[in-house]
């Protein structure tokens, strides 16, 4: 862990980190604040591309404003072996990676969690895996959804959701994503003209400052809802 000083107003501690939950042992990412008490938590989906550097500087930013993020590795590491991203995991090992990552926010190891509901915060390809994980536990939700690449079929996901797309991102379509604000009952759509897929991808050609921070603000304020038990 390393310690960081940044905007916001907590300090933090980052890292990478062993996620146990039983037999069970995957690596993932961590950023929370570095002090005591507890504090609402994030379970951080990563998109196609892995926990990249553009994925960690999220969980940092989320931690600097006093929320605890969990990013569990959904390629359990293959990626640092290839040149090029894995295929995306079938639907039951993401789901099961979420399972465990949830187990262990519970668990003695992480005091730092606060109880209550844990939301989810989903990139890229994450989207309907996440939606649908948090349409099946009842300790799961909000949802926030950044630039998601959702299937035709959606889960009948009940939660609070916050979406957060580019107009110009050529994964989601127009109607396809006027289809998910149907389906979505308790969704709220924010559409950035001027930029794709690149909201919070600092690598992306598209990416702009200005949307980002708008696009973490909002998410910021989306997760400060979080009730506690």
């Amino acid at each position: 862990m390393a310690l960081l000083k940044g905007e916001g107003t907590h300090q933090i501690l980052y890292g990478s980190a062993d996620i146990f939950s039983g037999l069970s042992h995957n690596r993932g990412y961590l950023a929370r604040p570095d002090h005591a008490g507890e504090f609402p938590t994030v379970l951080l989906v990563h998109g196609a591309d892995g926990i990249t550097a553009s994925v960690k500087s999220v969980a940092r930013r989320l931690a600097r404003h006093g929320v605890a993020v969990v990013g569990p590795d959904l390629f359990r590491g293959t990626l640092a072996r290839r040149e090029q991203p894995p295929p995306w995991p079938v639907s039951s090992e993401v789901a099961s990676d979420l399972a465990d990552a949830v187990m262990w926010m519970g668990s003695p190891d992480t005091p730092w969690v606060r109880p209550g509901t844990i939301g989810v915060l989903a990139l890229d390809r994450a989207a309907p895996s996440a939606l649908r994980f948090a349409s099946e536990r009842d300790e799961v939700g909000p949802v926030a959804l950044v630039s998601p690449v959702l299937d035709s079929e959606l889960p009948p996901a009940t939660v609070p959701v916050l979406a957060l797309v580019g107009k110009d991102d050529p994964a989601l379509p127009v109607e396809r994503r006027q289809a998910a604000q149907t389906s979505l009952s308790q969704s709220e759509w924010v559409l950035y003209g001027g930029v794709g897929g690149g909201l919070l991808d600092e690598s992306a050609a598209d990416y702009r400052w200005d949307v980002a921070e708008d696009a973490l603000a909002r998410i910021v304020s989306f997760f400060s809802r979080l009730a506690p038990v």
